[in-house]
């Protein structure tokens, strides 16, 4: 049988919270990157915008910075658009996230 390969050992290694830090993360950053994309703006214009500068707005979108609810929530401000959706308890289910409403449920 071939012996796993350092990533995978890694990967194997990693904790379950770690992996879903990474992935969450890294949706975030790429979310953040269509929007500049579609308002046409320069990482640089976003950083203007959000009052920081350049090298930290990088550091912010590398998709491995620790993000603060409060960054987050400025950069939701200036580009007008949520990058965090909390499933709605009226309608979700708690668990899944799922919409009850739109699967008849």
């Amino acid at each position: 049988m071939k012996e796993p390969n350092v990533y995978d050992r890694i990967r194997a290694r990693t904790k379950p919270e770690t992996k879903r830090y990474v992935q969450k993360n890294a949706e975030l950053a790429s979310r953040v990157a269509q929007l500049l994309k579609a308002r046409g703006w320069t990482q640089k214009e976003f950083a203007r915008a959000l009052g920081k500068s350049e090298s930290e707005v990088s550091k912010w979108l590398s998709g491995l910075h620790n993000l603060t609810l409060k960054s987050i929530a400025k950069m939701e401000a200036v580009l007008e658009a949520d990058l965090l959706v909390a499933p709605d308890l009226e309608t979700d289910d708690p668990i899944s996230g799922a919409n009850s409403l739109q699967e008849g449920g």
